[in-house]
């Protein structure tokens, strides 16, 4: 069993971690979690049984993470990392087609990751008996705001609060309808060459409606 110390074959310790032990012990930490999350879900998941998946002592975990809710959105965010989500902040192209199209590629691998969607089947599952799950862990989803907004501010003199919402437009507008039909089980899990043409055709309609839109304000 893994513990805050090293253990030689014999089952003596030999000191704290190196930073490499130190670094094994996270991922499984983290991965035992998320495992148990999705299996479990979230009423059904509690510290003890994510320790004995990981192999560990409650001890051990509890020195990682103060409670499951924390955990929980550490699980999350480190999803959000894995699939791709920082590079969004990331985005080159020759025109703002060219990058929304990239970072509707990106919110697409993370939303349909099957990790990532089992979490969302669990959150809408729980959502009844805790409201306020969701709210805990939409930081992944306003970061990916902010770098859309970042985009579209780079296209024209707007207000900000504009940007925002038209940032929260386009995500919705790209996503929504993959994510809605993965999560009933009507479409597989994962990004596709066919739903990656489906959301290039929603950055189209994004920028039909967003041109249009400066033109109006510009007339009024």
């Amino acid at each position: 069993m893994a513990d805050e110390t090293l253990q030689d074959q014999k089952g003596r310790p030999t000191g704290r971690p190196s930073v490499e032990a130190a670094g094994q012990l996270e991922e499984q930490l983290m991965d035992a979690a998320l495992a148990v999350f999705i299996r479990c879900g979230y009423a059904g998941t509690s510290m003890e049984a994510i320790a004995r998946e990981a192999g560990v002592t409650k001890r051990t975990l509890y020195r990682r993470a103060v409670s499951k809710p924390a955990l929980f959105v550490e699980v999350v965010e480190r999803l959000a990392l894995k699939t791709g989500v920082p590079r969004l902040n990331r985005i080159a192209g020759a025109t703002l087609e060219q990058k929304l199209r990239k970072a509707s590629d990106i919110m697409l691998d993370w939303v349909l990751d099957p990790n990532a969607l089992a979490l969302y089947r669990m959150v809408v599952a729980d959502a009844a008996h805790h409201p306020g799950l969701a709210a805990t862990v939409d930081g992944p989803f306003q970061r990916a705001t902010d770098a859309i907004a970042a985009l579209l501010a780079q296209d024209g003199d707007r207000p900000a609060e504009t940007v925002r919402l038209g940032a929260g437009m386009f995500l919705r507008l790209v996503i929504s309808e993959p994510l809605d039909r993965a999560a009933q089980g009507i479409e597989a899990a994962g990004s596709t060459r066919q739903k990656r043409a489906r959301a290039h055709t929603a950055v189209d309609f994004f920028l039909a409606g967003w041109r249009a839109w400066r033109e109006t304000a510009a007339r009024s």
